[in-house]
């Protein structure tokens, strides 16, 4: 027996838009067994899509058995879901399909922090003309007012929230604030994703697959196991979460402790390039009560020259202090505080994934959950406080550790007060307010206690004026060629045709960086072949080179990433490559290609934004 309609539909359109994007959406009409005649077409559009008056309605005639195509040219006119409900009608009846496309904005995100004194009984007044600047609907003010610190929690955790990827060290950095956020704020109040214990869980799923037999994580898969740091580093995570009651299997935190320990134990002869694992080792295995005292207090007494980084330091002291020795814990805590005062910034990344700002932020967590005094704590929250002031870009690493350490200062805001709106509140104070929520009232904030306060206003969205093209520390160029080895003409590029795109990076001085890629697609192409292209696949680009091995590479919808490590002694140009196949006749806003170093983000190079059009293959 066949069932089926008598008449068929179906639709041909981009995996998603972006704002400004004009393209067809093509549906396919087949008779399959209805009677020859006029069929009629309604289109009703919701959301951000326009499409012209005279698409709405059409009519097209079958014969029996016959199939035809009609196009409907849609804009995307704004953010968020575009839907069309398509209904056919005719003598066998009628129904109604419905279609959707997301529409991006297709530009990044753009930070930018306000920080006021709020002595007491002073107010603020926060309203929409501050996300005036951003397309409607992205804007949103992150508000945190503290007494110590000024730390942009919920700003910091939205970036976190929204980072759209995720090698190991990411995922943790994203997950681990997450356990404490409710002592910090609602998610609601806040404004991430309320599944807190869902993206918790899915966490600790990913990093357990990441681990070796030898205990060890790697930092996009297995095979990349080799970073104690990174192993100290989750199996804190997981220490953490266990400790917050999530489920950790026993034998993935067992054999990552294990080769912690094993670590500790075959590095007692310390050397300056161990003594960052060892630190963030010693701390994680005393959190589990494991009895490495005596590495531990020789490590402070005789080595502690060794640990250059401040954050090691206060690893060492809050690691003592976990086992019971304060005295020595407090020597070396303000032996940190001393190495942080007085360290430079090298502005180039570190195998421990750090910066001066990290590294404070980090301090002043281990400090304050060790229970160091409020007046030993001031000297780490300044470093903080001037070297936030001073960063525009920030890491998942600094973020995550502005966080941590935002909840471990919580106790000191205790005899803090702060109205909202009338409404009076007790300690540090953190939320986000969308464009939506400013436009309905303006929210007002007053320090109604006897005790000076710092207000931060983190104004963030997706800006009206696209950012030109920039090189800071890096440069790169996005080039289409043809398979035979030509340049692409883009002004006649025709759907099915297929692009080799290169991605030509240049850096005037190989550094230690840990690099990440990103060329996002105009919606009208798709990558075609999910593996990276050289002269080897492409003979007619016989210069086409891997110089720098990838660590790993991603083929999405909407983009093409690619992480690399960076060392000295490596080439200063190199390049990456994919083929794409244009699917969708259109014109399509073309998003800069970036690169930057994951782990000093201000060390970047983008190209500018562009068109792209894509004609029918007739």
């Amino acid at each position: 027996v066949i069932v089926r309609d008598p008449v068929v539909a179906g639709a041909t359109l981009p995996r998603f838009l972006n704002l400004g994007d004009q393209t067809r959406f093509n549906i396919d009409i087949n008779n399959v067994e209805a009677p020859a005649g006029d069929f009629a077409i309604d289109v009703d559009v919701h959301g951000p899509l326009v499409l012209p008056a005279a698409a709405t309605h059409a009519s097209v005639r079958l014969a029996e058995h016959e199939r035809k195509s009609i196009q409907i040219p849609v804009t995307a006119a704004g953010i968020g879901t575009g839907t069309l409900d398509v209904t056919l009608s005719g003598a066998a009846g009628s129904f109604t399909q419905t279609l959707a496309v997301k529409i991006e904005p297709g530009r990044p995100e753009l930070y930018r922090r306000i920080v006021r004194p709020m002595p007491p009984q002073a107010s603020l007044t926060v309203s929409k003309d501050l996300v005036s600047e951003f397309l409607p609907t992205t804007g949103s003010v992150g508000v945190s007012i503290a007494p110590l610190v000024a730390i942009d929690v919920a700003a910091l955790l939205q970036a976190l929230d929204r980072y759209p990827y995720g090698c190991t060290e990411q995922t943790v950095s994203r997950a681990m604030p997450l356990l404490y956020v409710n002592q910090l704020a609602s998610s609601e109040r806040l404004g991430i994703d309320p599944d807190i214990d869902g993206r918790i869980k899915n966490s600790i799923e990913r990093v357990v697959s990441r681990q070796s037999s030898d205990g060890s994580f790697g930092l996009w898969s297995q095979e990349s196991s080799d970073d104690i740091w990174l192993d100290a580093f989750t199996t804190d995570f997981l220490t953490r979460a266990r400790e917050r009651n999530f489920d950790v299997p026993q034998l993935t935190l067992q054999t990552a402790l294990d080769r912690l320990r094993n670590f500790v134990v075959n590095h007692a002869d310390l050397k300056a390039e161990d003594a960052d694992g060892f630190a963030y080792a010693a701390y994680v295995l005393a959190r589990n009560h494991r009895p490495i005292i005596g590495d531990l207090r020789y490590a402070a007494d005789t080595k502690l020259d060794v640990f250059q980084s401040p954050f090691a330091q206060a690893q060492i002291a809050a690691a003592l202090s976990l086992l019971g020795d304060k005295v020595r814990a407090q020597a070396t805590f303000t032996s940190a505080f001393d190495l942080l005062r007085h360290a430079k910034d090298t502005g180039v990344s570190r195998p421990d994934y750090g910066s001066r700002l990290r590294d404070g932020a980090g301090a002043l967590a281990l400090a304050a959950e060790s229970g160091l005094p409020q007046g030993e704590l001031v000297r780490a929250s300044m470093v903080v406080d001037d070297e936030r002031a001073s960063r525009v870009y920030t890491s998942t690493q600094e973020d995550a550790w502005m966080v941590l350490a935002a909840q471990a200062l919580a106790a000191t805001a205790k005899e803090l007060s702060v109205k909202v709106d009338g409404e009076e509140r007790k300690g540090s104070f953190n939320a986000s307010y969308s464009e939506e929520a400013l436009q309905a009232r303006p929210v007002t904030f007053q320090n109604t206690s006897d005790l000076p306060a710092q207000s931060i206003l983190t104004v963030s969205g997706n800006p009206l004026v696209q950012d030109p093209a920039a090189s800071q520390g890096y440069a790169i160029t996005r080039e289409y060629y043809k398979l035979d080895g030509s340049k692409a003409d883009l002004a006649k590029v025709k759907q099915n045709d297929r692009l080799v795109v290169v991605l030509k990076i240049t850096e005037p001085e190989t550094k230690y960086a840990k690099l990440l890629v990103v060329d996002p697609l105009p919606a009208g192409l798709e990558i075609d072949n999910p593996k990276l292209m050289d002269s080897d696949s492409v003979p007619a680009l016989d210069w086409l080179k891997q110089d720098v091995t990838p660590s790993t590479a991603e083929y999405r919808d909407d983009r093409f990433v690619v992480a690399a490590d960076r060392a000295s002694g490596q080439p200063a140009f190199f390049s990456f490559a994919y083929t794409v196949r244009a699917v969708s006749p259109g014109h399509y806003v073309q998003p800069p290609a970036t690169v930057e170093d994951m782990y000093r983000p201000e060390r970047f190079g983008r190209t500018a934004f562009g068109s792209f059009d894509v004609a029918p293959a007739k």
